[in-house]
């Protein structure tokens, strides 16, 4: 399963929480996981428990507008910084997407 999770909400938001535990939980049955931070959504790369996922397979992308606009942390080992053409292709190639906004 090719699950893609796309949050759009700030660090405090619950909504982190329940995103993170949903990927390792995939991760550990095999799915491939990938997440698409944009809007607030970026501020969650202040987050190590957010970025660490990276380490267990997930693919995490921000949108590079965004980031810049939220003055959000750059240069993350195993974070890529993209745009809303990588979400377009992350969505083509999901089987499930889940939006948390």
């Amino acid at each position: 399963m090719n699950l893609l999770f796309i949050l759009y909400t700030g660090v405090n938001s619950h909504n982190t929480a329940s995103l993170i535990g949903l990927a390792r939980s995939a991760r550990a049955r095999g799915s491939q996981v990938t997440i698409f931070a944009m809007s607030s959504g970026v501020g969650n790369l202040a987050r190590k428990d957010f970025t660490s996922l990276a380490a267990d397979g997930v693919v995490i992308t921000v949108c590079e507008h965004n980031r810049a606009e939220n003055k959000a942390p750059e240069g993350i080992e195993g974070v890529k910084y993209g745009s809303q053409y990588d979400l377009a292709g992350y969505i083509v190639d999901s089987d499930r997407v889940v939006s948390f906004t």
